[in-house]
């Protein structure tokens, strides 16, 4: 029964539906049934992660202004209190301002979520957006 197909039908309005097609043609879906169980896929994993008892990957993608003052030793900090769960970072120079830094995290879901807002609310943080990777 698990592998069992089963059909259903989604209303939405019209533009909606107008920009998941765009999207599904973008991305290079033959089937918007497969595009719809990626979206459904995506979601689970992240609800997963989140309710896991054990450690999960997670991948933390900052932007941020690299002359603010403090930002640099901030995430540095934040980074080195927390070795345990910090695998490790690359950092981009994108432009004079900016900066791009990858950070792969392990542990528990709600110490690595606490991480993550730690840093995003910090001053100069212009984006900061957590990929729910894996449970271990």
């Amino acid at each position: 029964m698990p592998n069992d197909t089963i059909r259903f039908t989604v209303s939405m309005p019209k533009s909606q539906f107008e920009e998941i097609e765009e999207d599904q043609l973008e991305r290079g879906y033959f089937s918007r049934s497969e595009y719809i169980r990626d979206l459904f896929r995506d979601r689970l994993v992240d609800k997963q992660w989140n309710n896991s008892k054990e450690d999960v990957v997670g991948v933390l993608t900052l932007v941020f202004d690299h002359h603010q003052r403090g930002l640099t030793e901030k995430l540095l900090e934040i980074q080195h209190n927390n070795l345990i769960h910090v695998l490790c970072s690359t950092h981009v120079h994108i432009d004079h301002h900016n900066c791009l830094e990858t950070i792969i995290i392990k542990g528990q879901a709600s110490e690595l979520n606490s991480i993550v807002n730690r840093i995003a609310v910090l001053k100069g943080v212009k984006v900061a957006r957590l990929s729910r990777t894996g449970i271990v």
